[in-house]
């Protein structure tokens, strides 16, 4: 009976350190997911012509670019995710939070 308890006490540790790391990459790709990146010049048509027009002015203020960098550069998670996604912090031109709670960055 002792063997049988150390066994399911094995079983029980083993299986939970198995759940902590998928518990861990599924952390990670949902702040991934949590950030959509958009291209500037993706918007130049019909559809997206205001909010084209209105980042574009925004790129050239350096002001503001430099604000929505520094709102990145805060968090690492947002610096990650948009690493990974080959993004440089130069080019971020706003930051705006999605409904959800997760962030839209515009980019040039």
């Amino acid at each position: 009976m002792n063997n049988a308890i150390k066994i399911a006490l094995a079983s029980v540790l083993a299986l939970g350190s198995v759940s902590g790391g998928a518990f861990a990459q599924t952390a990670a790709v949902t702040a991934e997911q949590n950030v959509s990146v958009i291209r500037i010049d993706s918007l130049n048509n019909d559809a997206g012509r205001s909010e084209y027009d209105r980042l574009t002015q925004m790129s050239s203020n350096q002001a503001g670019m430099a604000e929505a960098q520094a709102m990145v550069s805060a968090d690492p998670m947002l610096v990650a995710a948009l690493e990974s996604q080959n993004v440089q912090l130069t080019n971020v031109v706003h930051v705006q939070t999605a409904a959800n709670g997760g962030k839209v960055v515009y980019v040039r």
